[in-house]
Order: structure tokens, then C-alpha cells, then sequence
């Protein structure tokens, strides 16, 4: 009897859960069995607790919502509290990240600043300047800030970083290179910068949108290719009239 109440309760929560995550993600029951290639009676039964659907199917599910299946497990005051939890200890954690990231960056800086002072002093007049040293530890300090933002932060922080790292190289290169048309760096900076930013929105999508947008990329090339031959076919009927 225990054992029957215990499989009833998981049904339930698994049945509120696959409703809830189903509102969210926005599709309807007719939609999800397209995707899933069930019934939406299946839909049905499964979010009304009268079944629960296999493994194989909740991974799906779980993959199209952008949740874990474990997820379908918990009952929502759980896992709100687990949520909330997370989030305190991200907030407790940022002030560390940030102090470990600025020591760092000023530790380029203080290298910087000593290469500086030996290369005034100590090393005999040559085509490098001093001054140099500040430049080049602009784009190094990005590098470094990157190392971190990517181990710790959002995919839209390490985008901003990766665009003042590209232009702050392109900066430096310009200043420091005793090239004739050096200005074409700034050239080459610019389409870098697009990709940061196509690399960003690509990363923020689903699975579920990326799969929709590499089926759209097949879809134009093949009717690329199709027009392709229509108008060669058409091309060699009018050499031949």
C-alpha cells in the first residue's frame, strides 16, 4: 500500500511538472505530440498522471524545455528553494571572482610597469619603445579577464570581453607595428566582431532552435542547388532552339 501511494505521488509530480514546462516552453499538447511523434492523447494521460511516459521520452522532453530530468522529479517547493539556494551562493561567490580577476589584471599591469622602468633605465635605445609595454598589456589584461569570465560568467559577458580583446589588439598593433598600411587592421577587426557576436546568439539558443536553424541552412541549399540545375537545364533548351 505504501509502495502504491509512493508511485502515485511520483506520477503526480511528474504530471505537474510536464504541465507546468509545457505552459512555459508555450506549445500546445498538439504541437509537443508533433515533436514527439506520440498522440496528443499520450500528452494528455501523461500531464493527468494516468501514466508516465519511458526514459528515452523525458530526456527528450527535458531537452526541448531546457530543464534536467531530474527536474520532472522534484515537486516545485523544492525546487524553488534549490534555485533560490544556487543563487545565493552565486552572489556570494561574485565578490571573490571579481577580486581574483582585478588581482590578476594588476598583475599584468605591475609586470607592465616594470618592464617599463627596466626598459627606460637599463636597456640601450632600440626600435621599441618603452611606452609600448602599456599598450601591449591592454590586450593581455583582456586575455586574462577572459580566462576568468569563461570559467565563472555568462556567455554575454565573455562576448563583451572577446570584443574589447579584438579591438584592443587591433589597437595595439596599429600603434606598435611599423607597417606602411597598418590602418587595414582595424579591417579585420570588424567581421572578427560579427562572429563574436553570431557565436553569442548561437550559444544562447536551445538545442531545440538550433536544430530548426541548421534544418533551415540544409533547406537553402538544397533550393540553391535546385535553381541552380533549373537554370542551366533552361540555359542549355535555349542554346539548343
Amino acid at each position: 500500500m505504501e509502495y502504491y501511494d509512493e508511485n502515485e505521488k511520483m506520477k503526480k509530480i511528474i504530471a505537474d511538472n510536464l504541465l507546468k514546462y509545457r505552459k512555459k516552453a508555450g506549445i500546445t499538447q498538439v504541437e509537443l505530440a508533433e515533436k514527439l511523434m506520440y498522440s496528443d492523447k499520450n500528452i494528455s494521460r501523461w500531464e493527468r498522471g494516468e501514466s508516465i511516459p519511458e526514459v528515452t521520452t523525458l530526456k527528450r522532453l527535458a531537452d526541448l524545455y531546457g530543464v534536467t530530468v531530474n527536474d520532472f522529479l522534484q515537486e516545485e517547493e523544492i525546487a524553488s528553494v534549490k534555485s533560490s539556494k544556487e543563487k545565493q551562493k552565486n552572489k556570494l561567490l561574485t565578490g571573490k571572482q571579481l577580486m581574483i580577476t582585478l588581482l590578476s589584471v594588476s598583475l599584468v599591469w605591475l609586470v607592465a610597469i616594470v618592464f617599463f622602468f627596466f626598459a627606460q633605465n637599463f636597456i640601450p635605445e632600440t626600435t621599441f619603445e618603452a611606452w609600448e609595454t602599456f599598450i601591449i598589456a591592454i590586450p593581455v589584461s583582456f586575455i586574462v579577464m577572459l580566462v576568468f569570465t569563461s570559467l565563472w560568467c555568462t556567455n554575454l559577458l565573455n562576448c563583451i570581453v572577446v570584443g574589447f580583446l579584438i579591438w584592443s589588439c587591433a589597437l595595439c598593433i596599429y600603434l606598435c607595428a611599423p607597417l606602411p598600411a597598418v590602418w587595414l587592421i582595424f579591417m579585420v577587426a570588424v567581421p572578427l566582431q560579427v562572429l563574436d557576436i553570431l557565436w553569442f546568439i548561437f550559444r544562447k539558443m536551445n538545442k531545440e532552435e538550433r536544430k530548426k536553424f541548421f534544418s533551415k541552412l540544409k533547406m537553402t541549399g538544397k533550393s540553391s542547388k535546385y535553381k541552380g540545375k533549373v537554370d542551366t537545364k533552361q540555359e542549355s533548351r535555349g542554346e539548343n532552339e
